[in-house]
């Protein structure tokens, strides 16, 4: 989906005009256009919008201390965002309250009323995917890591699937395909994490791979990127 940042004289412009739609938020006005989703939900996207649901509801619960503090966590937050013009953008105390108790679900943890502490979290040391072509069936997926990297943290991992093997750069297309705990270990065998995203993988198409570090507060790393090929049956 397109989307452009406004100058003058449209800055001003708001909501939809011949399929575009125009607003804006705290970091200035922009335009995007409309579109229908046309896919179904899938499971998982239902479970995701019902936990986004309530989480959202829950912060009409918190006292006006934990308000203040969220909104002030979001004001200097440990992780920065960019739109995909690639500008820095800053979330709200309550976007910031409610994507990191959705990190906080999607490990297994429960939900936190209170604001972490403002800490950065240093990404992995190190990283790599190994994938197999499905017409060996013995192969066995994984991701590797630094013995000691995640023995505190949980990892993160996305991956999209590109068919070319001189794809340097992916932005879009990444399944958030594993998050959890993989204290002293060097690798995690991810065969039907990838079955279930990409069907089956043929030689000659690439994954793009991207590795964060989760801390028990929710708080990520920036990524560790990798480009693998799929391989052949050795």
């Amino acid at each position: 989906m397109a989307i452009a940042l406004l100058q003058a004289p449209l800055a001003g412009l708001r909501g939809k005009y011949g399929g575009m739609i125009f607003s804006a938020n705290k970091n200035g006005p922009y335009v995007k256009q409309f579109a229908v989703p046309v896919a179904k939900r899938t499971v998982l996207q239902s479970v995701y919008r019902a936990r986004f649901s309530t989480i959202s509801i829950l912060w009409n619960s918190l006292d006006a201390g934990q308000i203040a503090d969220w909104k002030a966590f979001a004001a200097a937050p440990p992780e920065d965002d960019y739109n995909s013009l690639d500008v820095l953008i800053l979330l709200s105390g309550f976007e910031w309250h409610n994507r990191i108790n959705m990190r906080r679900l999607q490990a297994g943890q429960s939900y936190e009323a209170d604001c972490p502490a403002n800490v950065s979290v240093t990404p992995p040391t190190s990283f790599d995917i190994t994938a197999y072509d499905f017409d060996y069936p013995a192969g066995v997926d994984l991701f590797s890591y630094t013995d000691g990297d995640f023995d505190t943290d949980y990892a993160v991992l996305s991956v999209a699937s590109v068919p070319s093997l001189n794809r340097s750069v992916v932005t879009t297309g990444y399944y958030s395909i594993w998050c959890g705990a993989v204290e002293q270990s060097t690798w995690t065998r991810i065969n039907e994490e990838l079955a279930t995203s990409f069907g089956w993988l043929r030689v000659g198409h690439s994954l793009f791979g991207s590795l964060r570090r989760q801390n028990v507060d929710g708080i990520r790393s920036t990524a560790l990127q990798v480009i693998s090929p799929i391989l052949v049956e050795p």
